[in-house]
């Protein structure tokens, strides 16, 4: 295959402790974007930042990646020192993916089950409380930008704030939170989000990909799209999530089958 040619501004991707946030695919995440932004002919730079590494004034896409509440513990005051830094960069359109224990280091904060809050940075308005009760399985959500599919695992439910942007409707799996009659997956404030759904998610969710590509792209004076170089990357896709629908159905459960 032949791709366009790479010419521009080049978009910088940063994933934050991927050491330690970097448990449930997340640098399959990463390599989605990276993979996608290639093959659109768009030049592009990852960067990887550990505790104590600067952070790069430049990005374009921020990637927050999941861990147990031991990793928290060990980035939290790190990530604390950044919280201005991130504001900004928020404010400024950057795009960022925080997943699982990212998404809840940005939330105002953690209620533990000894009864101890975890303070977050208060980027996202929302509340997190972790249960005694595991939410483990397929989820899939119905979103502006199609059927959002993968696996959960996680033992919290979320309490969404002003803001806070259901991104969307479950229809199979748990969920984060409680939406009406029944729950809801995934936020989005402006153009960060925060999501439980794993897998990891982008490579399985082309369409978020390129939701979150066409924000980057623009800051850099790109036109994202994506085109006959992505039908392998999708046909891909398609295929794992058609074999997650098939499997699922219907059926709403909190264990994994086997």
């Amino acid at each position: 295959m032949t791709l366009r040619q790479a010419q521009g501004a080049i978009v910088k991707i940063v994933q934050l402790y991927p050491q330690e946030l970097g448990v449930t695919g997340d640098r399959g995440n990463v390599r989605a974007l990276e993979t996608r932004l290639e093959r659109a002919g768009i030049p592009v730079e990852v960067v990887h930042v550990g505790i104590g590494d600067a952070t790069p004034a430049d990005a374009d896409v921020v990637i927050l990646g999941n861990g147990p509440l031991s990793a928290m513990r060990i980035v939290a005051d790190d990530l604390r020192a950044r919280r201005d830094e991130l504001s900004a960069a928020i404010d400024a359109g950057v795009a960022v993916l925080a997943v699982g224990a990212g998404a809840e280091l940005l939330s105002d904060g953690v209620a533990l089950l000894d009864g101890e809050v975890l303070d977050g940075l208060g980027i996202l308005p929302l509340r997190v409380e972790r249960t005694r009760e595991r939410r483990v399985g397929y989820v899939i959500a119905d979103t502006v930008h199609g059927r959002l599919i993968g696996f959960e695992d996680h033992a919290s439910e979320w309490a969404l704030g002003e803001g806070a942007e259901v991104y969307g409707t479950v229809v199979a799996g748990k969920g984060s939170f409680p939406r009406g009659a029944g729950s809801g997956e995934t936020i989005r404030v402006r153009n960060v989000f925060a999501t439980n759904v794993q897998g990891p998610v982008l490579p399985l969710n082309p369409q978020l990909s390129d939701e979150i590509l066409r924000i980057a792209a623009e800051r850099r004076g790109h036109s994202y799209r994506a085109g006959a170089e992505h039908d392998a990357l999708n046909a891909l896709a398609a295929g794992a999530r058609k074999a997650i629908e098939d499997r699922v159905g219907d059926e709403v459960f909190t264990y994994m089958k086997v």
